[in-house]
């Protein structure tokens, strides 16, 4: 009997490969299978077992012989070769089939084993039809002595091929759409997973209970987690101030559930990832980052002397990570709601959601644009079945209207928990103007400050004046700077040493922007900030007297938090200027006094109120974004464009000349990436994660007209990383942990160049 070859590397057969997936889906089943209703589970098996039968065809056989290194002495191929996803449905017996499934779940099971792969889908029905016909053979015997039949009425085939491509894969009806992305997705997951050799597609999760014990042996339970805790099985909204144990509230609900946790920033997903890892004693095995920048921090982790390691390689956990694997999981969103855009590929996002729990934590934190996809993305996953819970300190009325303009099932915010000890601990006051460099600096003599700026450019900016100030003064005061614009390298350098100074008693003054709203867990005595829309503003405040009654400090009565009014980064940070001036305007009735917790709650409802935002440009761009993803039809974007429309980001990565000079580390590893072209996959990645560690990635919009400073070309040896050299100023020092980074506008001197 005919072996036909599924798999090169391997020399794995057809039968094997679908074999090996269908025990991968029988112990999935086993676990996750009360999440799925039987008619699904059926079509998922018929999709696994059926996918990889059109590599039976000459022009695959062909090629993996030759590969294998094996005679081949099947048929000859004739004709152009053809994908063999497109070739597989030719062999489901859709007469008998059309007597269990309905006419839409025969439509969704041949388009699901159709593109179960992304290839590009060029060809006419007729040269499908043709292919088959000369090429394909009649009966297919498996190992097991399997037959599978092909189609007798090729003409039928072509028809329903027609009618699903011709109508974007004939999924348009929602209903039609949620059960094929299920049916896709978790297609996808198997064969992924069976491909990669995997043992498992979910690894096991710990105990129920395993997190409910840890936490309660730690304190009583506060309010918002026991509220947390009785609601496990429910979509909910909490809103809770700093210091209300959050994220024990959300390991009570998430307790014995696959889950995914998210947060807006990689500095805060990692902090939380270590907490739950250290307080928690939560198995390694059993929880994983996926960010952008999970290599690297795995890579340094088991490479610096630190308690904290990984018993597993960091590819290999990337690999399951990717896969969706782990009980627990810690990501940015942009890692799993990219699949609102719909593009071939990310199905098995919302299929694996359909049975898990999913956290998200500050959604205040981003912009109209993603908020309008998380919403439609919320609307997809608990229509499949799949449960969330929004964690926030800040929840806008307005947000909660659109969820339920969306149809999206959930429990609305029933109470609104602070901690009494907190809620005295801001006094404010309004400026309407520029920062008073001077106050700042006075107060840097005694206090630990912290002044927060709406762009790079302008905390750049009070760098130096306050420098300038302390150039002239007796009584020196430690100033430091930290935006997004130092190399990676000494961006960590710094996000350390601001939560180490934080916990001193030592006066200094920290100049940064918003990158710290709800990333680090800081707390500073005095905060001197630009005015920005109401829920960064008291995302603000949070890195002030973070766990303190105002009372209780030294301040004489004076204010703690000084809001300056001067309209910088209006035009290109915050776009919507009726919340901005909303919020300023409100926030006059707090002028000079105690801003409490109630308060800020009270505030935070009045500027997003319902019936003063329905009409404003906030409201109607979340509108519009919403009601585009609904228009998108299947298919219209490519993976790596899903992406790239999430974030809306168009950066380019900088590698600043000066630094070549100053770490010979550099020039060493883009020659071990350039002349070593056979080294092992893992140890490539490695030293190209560490000569990363030497670059800043700057939106490519900042670079318009300055493109002189930056080399239009990738550094010529390492094009697959796209890093460019530039001449642009940097300036840091490791020693001092002072510098004030990348600065655009300006080149180093010639006679420092290369």
């Amino acid at each position: 009997m005919e072996k036909y070859i599924a798999k090169s590397k391997t020399g794995e057969s057809i039968w094997e490969h679908s074999k090996y997936a269908d025990d991968l889906l029988t112990e999935f089943m086993s676990i996750y299978g009360d999440y799925f209703i039987q008619n699904e589970k059926e079509l998922i098996r018929l999709a696994v077992k059926y996918h990889d039968i059109g590599k039976s065809n000459p022009h695959f056989q062909q090629k993996m012989h030759l590969l294998c290194k094996k005679k081949y002495v099947g048929k000859t191929p004739e004709g152009e070769a053809i994908p063999h996803g497109f070739l597989s449905p030719a062999y489901l017996d859709l007469y008998k089939l059309v007597e269990m499934f309905t006419e839409e779940d025969l439509k969704i099971l041949v388009t699901a084993i159709f593109n179960h792969h992304t290839r590009e889908d060029y060809y006419k029905d007729i040269d499908i039809e043709r292919y088959i016909k000369r090429n394909m053979p009649i009966e297919y015997l498996d190992e097991a002595g399997n037959k599978f039949y092909l189609h007798e009425d090729c003409e039928y085939l072509a028809n329903m091929y027609d009618e699903l491509r011709n109508n974007h894969k004939g999924v348009l009806d929602e209903e039609i759409y949620l059960k094929y992305i299920v049916i896709k997705g978790m297609l996808n997951r198997i064969d992924y997973a069976a491909s990669a050799g995997e043992k498992t597609i979910e690894i096991e999760p710990p105990s129920k209970g395993f997190l409910i014990d840890k936490v309660n042996s730690k304190w009583e339970l506060r309010p918002v987690q026991k509220y947390m805790q009785q609601h496990k099985k429910e979509n909910i909204v909490i809103i809770a101030s700093t210091g209300c144990g959050k994220t024990e509230a959300a390991l009570l609900w998430l307790d014995g559930y696959k889950t995914f946790y998210t947060l807006p920033l990689k500095v805060s997903i990692n902090a939380i990832y270590e907490r739950i890892r250290h307080d928690y004693s939560y198995d390694e095995s059993k929880i994983t980052l996926l960010h952008s920048g999970m290599l690297s921090y795995y890579f340094t982790q088991n490479d610096n002397n630190t308690t904290f390691k990984i018993a597993e390689e960091p590819l290999e956990r990337q690999k399951k990570a990717r896969l969706l694997s782990f009980p627990l999981t810690v990501c940015t969103v942009d890692q799993l709601f990219y699949f609102v855009f719909k593009a071939m590929g990310t199905e098995l996002i919302p299929a694996t959601l359909k049975y898990s729990h999913l956290v998200i934590d500050e959604i205040q934190m981003y912009s109209p644009d993603i908020l309008a996809y998380i919403l439609y993305g919320l609307k997809i996953i608990t229509k499949l079945g799949g449960k969330f819970a929004i964690i926030t300190a800040t929840f806008p009325p307005i947000l909660q209207e659109l969820m339920q303009e969306n149809n999206i099932e959930f429990i609305p915010p029933q109470e609104k928990y602070y901690v009494d000890k907190c809620d005295r601990r801001h006094k404010i006051k309004c400026i309407d103007g520029e920062f008073e460099y001077d106050q700042i600096f006075s107060k840097g003599q005694k206090y630990k400050v912290l002044v927060l700026c709406n762009t790079v450019v302008k905390a750049q900016k009070v760098y130096r004046e306050l420098l300038k100030y302390n150039n002239s003064s007796e009584h020196k005061v430690t100033i430091k700077l930290l935006h997004s614009r130092f190399i990676r390298k000494h961006r960590a350098l710094l996000e350390n040493e601001i939560k180490e100074d934080a916990k001193s008693n030592n006066p200094i003054i920290w100049i940064s922007t918003q990158i710290v709203e709800a990333s680090l867990d800081i707390s500073y005595d005095i905060l001197f900030t630009e005015m920005c829309p109401a829920d960064s503003l008291l995302q603000r405040m949070g890195r002030c007297y973070r766990s303190k009654n105002h009372n209780e400090g030294n301040l004489d009565g004076q204010p703690n938090v000084y809001i300056y009014n001067n309209g910088n980064g209006l035009k290109t940070v915050y776009k919507f200027d009726d919340i901005y001036n909303r919020s300023w305007d409100l926030l006059q009735q707090y002028n000079n006094k105690i801003f409490t917790e109630k308060e800020k709650f009270d505030y935070i409802d009045t500027v997003y109120a319902v019936d003063k935002l329905k009409g404003s440009k906030y409201y109607l761009k979340i509108k519009e974004n919403i009601k585009n993803l609904e228009n998108l039809l299947p298919n219209e974007f490519s993976l790596d464009e899903a992406h790239k429309l999430f974030r809306n980001i168009q950066s380019i990565t900088i590698l600043p000349d000066k630094l070549i000079l100053i770490y010979p580390r550099i020039r060493e590893l883009i020659d071990i990436l350039s002349q070593n072209k056979k080294m092992l996959l893992a140890e490539r990645i490695k030293y190209e994660e560490e000569l990363m560690e030497y670059t800043v990635d700057i939106p490519a919009k900042t670079l318009v007209n300055k493109s002189k400073y930056v080399d239009k070309n990738v550094i010529d040896k390492v094009k697959q990383l796209n890093i460019h050299r530039s001449c642009c100023k940097y300036t840091f020092l490791e020693k001092a942990m002072t510098g004030i980074g990348i600065e655009i506008e300006k080149a180093e001197d010639e006679n420092n160049m290369i």
